[in-house]
């Protein structure tokens, strides 16, 4: 009868141990502060100030670069040009449509 009686206490020393135990990690876990959760407001207005900046500088210096570039619109429409044979070096259906038409042309008017 005794050993009866001292499992089962063990049993319920062990019980209470294990749930003390759990109910004492919930609460370490949850009194944990959270920095990451909650960003710095003041580090958040900054990055937004300095992008606004950056965004209105960038604006102004393509509206400076337009304004040069109506000056001068057969520099820019062949700077241009050159720049997208760079990117496409093979030639393409709208060059070989303007030969053609070119070609037909040319035969109709008779300067073949």
């Amino acid at each position: 009868m005794q050993q009866v009686l001292a499992s089962f206490l063990k049993k319920i020393v062990v019980t209470l141990l294990v749930g003390f135990i759990s109910i004492f990690s919930l609460f370490a876990i949850s009194s944990q502060p959270s920095f990451a959760a909650t960003p710095n407001q003041k580090l958040i207005q900054q990055e937004n100030l300095d992008k606004q900046s950056q965004s209105v500088n960038t604006r102004e210096q393509a509206y400076e670069e337009q304004i040069k570039a109506e000056k001068n619109l057969d520099k820019v429409f062949s700077e241009n040009l050159k720049e997208y044979r760079k990117e496409n070096p093979e030639e393409g259906v709208i060059e070989k449509v303007v030969e053609g038409a070119e070609k037909v042309v040319d035969k109709v008017t008779g300067k073949d």
